[in-house]
């Protein structure tokens, strides 16, 4: 049985709470590993600002 604090409101974090948490770096590399271990090549260019 998980422990809760009775105090913490139970919510969802959101789809891009992990890309906001963790350095925008890291996560990039962490994905681009993933997609190698699957047999794909990755070649990540910064979008233009719009």
């Amino acid at each position: 049985m998980a422990h809760v604090h009775p105090q913490i409101e139970d919510t969802h974090l959101g789809g891009g709470y992990f890309l906001e948490r963790a350095c925008k770096t890291r996560v990039t590399c962490r994905l681009v590993n993933q997609l190698n271990r699957l047999g794909y090549q990755a070649n990540l260019q910064p979008m233009e600002a719009t």
